[in-house]
């Protein structure tokens, strides 16, 4: 692959997934990782995406989270596996929180239909509930916001408290062992960090590819996390720090 055509889909990677990694990048592309961090520093320089320590992250309107059609259309297998495992943690008479991630809306798809009770701000989790007969579902009120479909602001994190939560199934744009989850808008940060406050046991639904990111704003320490599910893309010394940390990480084999 030509340099050229290398940096091409580097930027369509970061429009994609969001955020990405050198140390990725550089196992996709088979070349080493300085050349992967001049290529950023390259593609920076010029405009076309905003590189961070360790990766890049897209240009724009730092506010607004990547639109929902493009996050559901990567890491589509891995977040399938996810799901899966994720799915069998809800049991009958539960009352848990979807945030408005992709891999929670993959998370409702995979839900049997049994006596639950849903509590969601995405419009997307609830239109993949409509289905189910047994399966209550409250959606928040609030601010629409149109890319991530879903409701946020403070009357959705109001709305949050009216609920005995026992499970949160939230997810993130970035986890770092050191500083934490990250996503790019704040009011995302907001409602993810009022799901896990209020619930009993905070499950945090991960892509292997989020490990190492760091994307604009920190939300949650990793020590408030009791369980973590990732798909077997994870690097192993990751999967052993959590546990070092006291968390239960379960990792998804992934069909390929």
């Amino acid at each position: 692959m030509l340099a050229a055509e290398r940096h091409q889909a580097i930027v369509t990677r970061v429009l994609e997934r969001g955020a990405v990694r050198v140390a990725q990048l550089a196992r996709e592309y088979a070349v080493t990782e300085e050349t992967i961090r001049r290529d950023l520093e390259k593609l920076d320089g010029e405009g076309k995406l905003r590189r961070t320590h360790g990766g890049a992250v897209p240009l724009g309107d730092d506010r607004h989270e990547t639109p929902l059609e493009i996050r559901e259309a990567v890491q589509t297998l891995e977040k399938r596996a996810i799901a899966h495992v994720a799915a069998r943690h809800i049991i009958e008479g539960d009352v848990i929180a979807l945030d408005a991630s992709s891999t929670a809306q993959a998370v409702a798809r995979d839900l049997p239909n049994i006596a639950v009770t849903v509590v969601t701000n995405s419009i997307a989790v609830a239109a993949s509930l409509m289905d189910r007969g047994r399966v209550r579902v409250f959606l928040c009120g609030g601010m629409m916001d149109g890319p991530s479909r879903s409701m946020v602001g403070p009357i959705a994190e109001q709305f949050l408290a009216k609920f005995n939560i026992k499970k949160a199934f939230v997810s993130c744009q970035g986890i770092d062992l050191e500083r934490g989850l990250s996503v790019t808008a704040d009011e995302h940060a907001s409602i993810k960090r009022r799901m896990m406050d209020l619930a009993e046991k905070v499950y945090v639904v991960v892509d292997s590819s989020k490990f190492g990111v760091k994307a604009v704003e920190f939300f949650a320490e990793i020590g408030e996390i009791d369980v973590v599910i990732v798909d077997d893309g994870v690097e192993k010394n990751a999967v052993e720090a959590l546990k070092g940390m006291a968390i239960e990480v379960e990792v998804a084999a992934v069909a390929r």
